[in-house]
């Protein structure tokens, strides 16, 4: 396997833009996987996501008792099931960064499984490049509910969960990217994107033309408002995180005082009804 060869791993909690990114990164350069989720009615552009990877990382969070938005235990990274997700995971890996080009891939459970994914980027001399997917978290949660049903008070425990999670496993080593951000500067998006991953930003108004388009803010001007202090002091300390140039000091302190341990309430099961439930 090369060393060094970089990957573009796009992180989200979901709801959070991930999709229209990776458009983006693919329009840019960036090799997609050749089995992609296929898209669907709250989806009509696509997920973007490896239907293996998705498969791999969902059984595993099945076989954590953590199906679908639960904490993972504590001791998850020594498990026998983990350690068979791992040799799944290695093979898919190796496959994509065998063949020519910069590879990406997203899946909004990813940000709670990096350890994982770091151990084989390390062992395998691969070099990350993150990505980190923001959108007003009213709207990721007002969209969690419209799309897969499920329950307020849980999509907000996902947007901090993952969103957290995502900053804590990388330290804040991310390039960070928010959807409203695509309405408003497209351009200045698109090329810091293209500095972070080694992308060429050619042609870019047109590339853009043909992706963003402002209907795509579907959730509307509202939404729900946010209810715990974690999630709202950690949606204020991301107001003014962008692209690669930010305190990532300061905003890995706010992430280490709401990565509180789960209440035992957050463990009550439920699966969200409709749409896709592992999302």
């Amino acid at each position: 396997m090369p060393p060094s060869r970089p990957v573009v791993v796009v992180l989200g909690s979901g709801r959070s833009g991930t999709s229209l990114l990776m458009q983006v990164l693919a329009a840019l350069g960036m090799r997609v996987s050749g089995e992609l989720i296929q898209a669907r009615r709250d989806n009509p552009e696509g997920f973007f996501e490896d239907a293996r990877i998705v498969r791999i990382q969902a059984d595993l969070l099945r076989a954590l008792d953590a199906w679908p938005y639960h904490p993972i235990p504590g001791d998850w990274l020594s498990r026998p099931e983990t350690a068979a997700a791992a040799e799944a995971l290695r093979a898919v890996l190796g496959e994509h960064v065998a063949r020519p080009g910069i590879w990406g891939f997203k899946d909004p459970r990813t940000a709670s499984f990096l350890p994982l994914w770091q151990r084989l980027f390390t062992q395998a001399g691969i070099t990350p490049k993150y990505i980190l997917a923001l959108r007003e978290p009213a709207k990721v949660i007002q969209s969690f509910m419209q799309a897969y049903g499920t329950p307020r008070d849980m999509a907000e425990a996902v947007w901090l969960r993952r969103t957290c999670d995502a900053l804590w496993h990388t330290r804040a080593d991310c390039h960070i990217v928010h959807y409203e951000d695509w309405f408003s500067r497209p351009r200045a998006v698109a090329e810091g994107l293209a500095r972070h991953t080694g992308l060429t930003a050619t042609d870019l108004d047109r590339v853009l033309a043909g992706i963003v388009r402002p209907d795509l803010d579907r959730a509307g001007r509202d939404g729900e408002a946010l209810v715990t202090p974690s999630a709202r002091a950690l949606r204020a300390a991301l107001q003014d995180c962008r692209d690669s140039g930010f305190d990532r000091a300061g905003l890995l302190a706010m992430v280490a005082a709401c990565r509180a341990p789960q209440s035992e309430s957050a463990k009550e099961k439920g699966p969200a009804p409709g749409g896709r439930p592992d999302q």
